[in-house]
């Protein structure tokens, strides 16, 4: 559980940062508001010491311990308070993040990695920008919303889909041709990610396809998504998604043929065998316990 006291004890950057990407799995938004402007008061008071420092010809402090540019850390900090307030709906705040992201040129003595850094930001900037008119419901920004992942590296595409759904499940609106656009790509994907924000991005996605076509009246599809989904959360160990699932599933298994329910309770059948493995002294037949002495 969160502990703002604890926060302020904190000075290590890049713990911050990992703090900040564990919340985000968790869904813990008041949490990362919280993390977020400890990272960036934190950051920027050790690069404001180090230009006093040299401006005063004294020794600077040494940043080699960071495992990034000086750049990410001011970048990443705003970017994960903007995504906090735009899933608590301060999509003002959220904007007023956005400004701060949009041009990190200003930082002094940047090298190569610096330069890389501040031009991804300005590319989030444009792309958090795209999403929270979506989110607004300025649909007729999607075409160029669809473009502009077309053209952004791999990694824009779940976010650049969730926004897509979230924007049409809360507006009615149709977004089936949008989808359309990037069926290849999305059928490519394995499910195969290294780090618990893709993984995320990827069980939600899914979740989210799931309540559209379940809104546009298509139960067999959403069902077999949401299927899916469970299935996969299980083997990337995403609690928070399954949870989530598993809730969908469970509300609207009045729709699920008997091949889906099976399955389903397959699955479930396998969770509790393999959670069972570690209780001493109980077996699962796969209808009842026994002992295993």
């Amino acid at each position: 559980m969160f502990n703002s006291s604890v926060l302020e004890s904190i000075t290590d950057i890049n713990l911050l940062t990992d703090m900040l990407r564990a919340e985000f799995s968790l869904e813990d938004w008041e949490a990362m508001l919280h993390i977020a402007d400890k990272l960036y008061t934190s950051i920027k008071g050790l690069y404001e010491e180090n230009q006093l420092r040299q401006a005063k010809g004294q020794q600077q402090i040494d940043t080699k311990k960071f495992k990034r540019s000086i750049v990410f850390y001011f970048g990443y900090a705003m970017v994960m308070k903007g995504i906090a307030l735009q899933k608590m709906d301060d999509y003002t705040a959220a904007r007023d993040c956005i400004e701060k992201y949009t041009e990190l040129g200003w930082i002094y003595g940047l090298d190569k990695e610096g330069q890389d850094d501040v031009a991804h930001f300005r590319m989030l900037a444009r792309a958090n920008t795209y999403v929270l008119d979506l989110l607004e419901g300025k649909m007729d920004t999607l075409p160029e919303y669809v473009q502009f992942i077309h053209q952004s590296e791999e990694e824009e595409l779940l976010p650049g889909i969730i926004t897509i759904l979230e924007a049409a499940i809360k507006y009615d609106y149709n977004v089936d041709w949008a989808l359309k656009e990037f069926e290849s790509q999305l059928n490519a994907l394995d499910g195969e990610y290294e780090t618990e924000a893709n993984i995320r991005y990827y069980i939600d996605h899914l979740y989210l396809m799931s309540l559209y076509h379940l809104k546009n009246g298509k139960y067999s599809n959403a069902l077999n998504i949401a299927l899916n989904g469970l299935q996969m959360s299980d083997r990337l160990k995403d609690d928070t998604g399954y949870k989530k699932l598993n809730a969908f599933f469970v509300s609207f298994s009045v729709h699920a043929t008997k091949e889906l329910l099976n399955e389903y309770n397959v699955l479930n059948e396998t969770i509790l065998e393999r959670v069972l493995k570690d209780e001493k002294g109980i077996m699962y037949d796969g209808s009842s316990f026994v002992s295993a002495r």
